[in-house]
């Protein structure tokens, strides 16, 4: 995690984000003007067009008579980092140099290939540049985490002509992004920023039938607990004490804090006592935010916090009591980076989370906060996930009634996530061919992704009430949703036709990571959803494939035969591939995929390909409650565009959206940008 250094420079930058902008004026014609974009993950134009014709959908009818209604096309590959991105830098990959949830380093010093994250990454501090005594260690200078996307974004161009630009959660956008220019710039990071613990969500789950020593899961852990006498101590832990000296292994002990649960012996109550703080539950209920301390125990915190270093790891945390009898059980929400006391910075200048939390309340700021993990591990049901999104999304909306209220000029984006999380987790309820199918559910929770769009509908309203007829209202979203009803194991298809080998076959099953792949004998390799890459020799560490006209005809036949993959139904299963390099000439060959694939409808990587995973079958039914996605062909995914301007094109993409917003402040889109002005005559 990246500790709060360089407060001096973070304070006077402060202080001259507060002056008054400078080379503005209220005669320039753009000072009044002002352009709202409302960003919904994921809302997809079947459903939109479905419940207009249905009448349920009033605002947006209202919008789309007055101005235009279009699906949008969106990136290849449909994946929201990807996506996002396109909008941003008015481009494509080639340029902002994303491709997949998932990157990886051909090179790395250990082992063969590493996976990674792909937005952001964190830069450790040199050990050189701390103070060390015995077991504490004091670092003059904080981890640094930085951003992956490439290229500069459409705000830049706004705020270097003096345009004012507020961003609230914009995705592939953490770390927070310096301003430059004379407008004033308000920015509060959201998809891919990490919670305290430095990783992008994880819960703790305290329950009477975890194993004893507890059990990790994909994004977060279950922790056994027992009460005595309907009382007991549990413990909430942290990060890594980053006071502490190092062992041996690299490994710092954890930070924790532990507090007490009481329950009713009858009733079903529980009183948690955390810290100076006291929360009083029934059953089924969520607490507010309650703000925590990891203290780090070293000595003479009182003359370091003078020094303006940390002593100690704020965070704030909700509980939800799931259960008091028989056996309790309490769900805690992730670590999130408390607003009003940050230990890294989720937001441009670091002052505006903190007066967003001050007007509306203290909110989640993790990038993703819908717990889709406790659900699909079983921490939380489909009831208790809608009431924790529940409590997202009122968060949500009071800040963007209060960000339409401080919206006086230049550009406001707001980003709402839940439609896109809730058609995840919801698709196969309103699927009744889909493997998972199951009608007793869908008649329960068929209508939860339709409800979220009406939702939406009032939303829009607001937004068309708020604004005057010379502004400009966008409501877009980054693609749309389709059915994940099979998953295709991409590396087991290469290793049965001979482009990828193990060092051992017995152990296929096992592999993960491409763990025991014999890098002399593989020419190719999946890792992501989307990604394919060759063994490139001079690019990964044990690359046999060679540069020239072998390595083009290997990439052309990998895409023909993949192509005519057919499931034991005879369904097509991929219906395109992009050879990267012809697709985006611009497209760096060290962090690039050489081939992406686009899944056919329905279609999609398997969860093992995502995880460089080989299992024994080549198909797979998903039964998982993620029955929803988009990360196919991109033909299939477009999101939506609704303006209340006349669009001049009829074929709109993501990449139009950043020439068009800067031509409406009068400004000329960049070079860098490959997208059209959608307002042009």
């Amino acid at each position: 995690m990246t500790r709060r250094s360089g407060v001096l420079l973070v304070l006077v930058g402060a202080v001259v984000a507060s002056l008054p902008s400078c080379g503005r004026s209220d005669n320039d014609p753009t000072a009044s003007q002002r352009v709202l974009i409302l960003g919904i993950d994921g809302m997809d134009p079947k459903i939109l067009d479905e419940l207009m014709e249905r009448g349920r959908m009033p605002n947006f009818a209202r919008l789309a008579a007055s101005g235009s209604l279009h699906p949008l096309g969106t990136s290849m590959p449909p994946q929201s980092p990807v996506a996002w991105s396109n909008f941003i830098s008015g481009a494509d990959p080639g340029v902002h140099q994303l491709y997949d949830f998932i990157h990886r380093d051909p090179a790395p010093d250990r082992g063969a290939i590493l996976p990674f994250l792909s937005t952001s990454t964190v830069e450790p501090p040199s050990r050189d540049w701390a103070l060390s005594a015995g077991k504490w260690r004091v670092p003059l200078f904080g981890e640094k985490t930085r951003l992956l996307r490439q290229g500069s974004a459409f705000w830049d161009d706004l705020l270097v002509h003096g345009v004012d630009c507020t961003i609230y959660r914009m995705p592939a956008n953490y770390p927070p992004p310096e301003s430059a220019g004379s407008g004033r710039f308000l920015c509060m990071c959201g998809m891919g920023t990490p919670d305290l613990m430095g990783s992008y969500g994880e819960f703790t789950f305290f329950t009477p039938t975890a194993p004893f020593g507890g059990r990790l899961v994909g994004g977060g852990r279950f922790v056994r607990l027992r009460l005595r006498d309907h009382h007991a101590t549990a413990i909430l832990k942290g990060p890594g004490n980053y006071l502490r000296t190092p062992n041996d292994r690299g490994a710092v002990e954890e930070l924790k804090i532990d507090f007490d649960i009481a329950r009713d012996p009858v009733e079903s109550v529980a009183k948690i006592t955390i810290g100076d703080e006291v929360v009083l539950l029934n059953e089924g209920e969520w607490s507010d935010w309650v703000q925590i301390d990891f203290e780090t125990g070293i000595p003479g915190s009182l003359a370091l916090e003078a020094m303006q270093l940390p002593t100690s790891m704020p965070a704030i945390v909700r509980f939800y009591l799931k259960q008091v009898h028989p056996g309790l059980e309490l769900y805690v929400t992730p670590l999130n980076i408390d607003p009003t006391r940050q230990i890294n910075p989720v937001g441009t200048p670091t002052d505006f989370p903190e007066q967003v939390a001050q007007s509306c309340g203290l909110y989640y700021t993790t990038g993703i906060p819908e717990d889709t993990k406790a659900l699909r591990s079983g921490a939380l049901n489909e009831d208790e996930f809608i009431s924790q999104v529940r409590v997202l999304v009122e968060e949500r909306f009071r800040q963007y009634r209060y960000a339409l209220q401080q919206f006086d000029r230049g550009c406001l984006f707001f980003y709402f996530g839940h439609i896109d999380q809730l058609s995840h987790i919801f698709w196969r309820d309103r699927d009744a061919q889909h493997p998972a199918h199951d009608p007793a559910e869908a008649a329960k929770y068929g209508t939860v992704i339709e409800d979220a769009y009406v939702e939406m509908d009032g939303l829009v309203g607001e937004a068309i009430a708020a604004l005057d007829d010379d502004d400009t209202l966008i409501v877009m979203s980054d693609h749309g949703f389709t059915s994940f009803r099979r998953g295709f194991n991409l590396n087991t298809w290469l290793l049965t036709n001979g482009y990828l080998t193990l060092t051992d076959p017995d152990r296929q099953a096992q592999s993960i990571y491409l763990s025991g792949v014999d890098w002399s004998a593989t020419q190719a390799y999946a890792l992501g959803l989307n990604a394919l890459y060759l063994n490139m020799a001079g690019r990964e560490k044990n690359g046999m494939v060679q540069p020239g006209e072998d390595r083009r005809a290997l990439l052309k036949r990998l895409a023909a035969e993949l192509t005519q993959v057919r499931d034991a139904d005879g369904t097509r299963v991929i219906d395109s591939i992009l050879i990267v390099e012809d697709a985006y000439p611009q497209a760096d060959p060290s962090i690039a995929p050489d081939l992406l694939i686009g899944y056919a409808d329905t279609y999609r990587a398997s969860w093992a390909t995502a995880e460089g995973g080989m299992p024994q079958e080549l198909f797979q039914d998903n039964f998982d409650r993620w029955s929803g996605d988009h990360c196919i062909d991109a033909s299939i995914v477009p999101g939506i565009l609704l303006t209340n301007r006349k669009i001049t094109m009829d074929d709109p993409t993501l990449s139009d959206l950043a020439p068009t917003i800067l031509a409406l402040f009068g400004i000329d889109a960049p070079d860098r940008m490959t997208g059209r002005n959608l307002l042009s005559p």
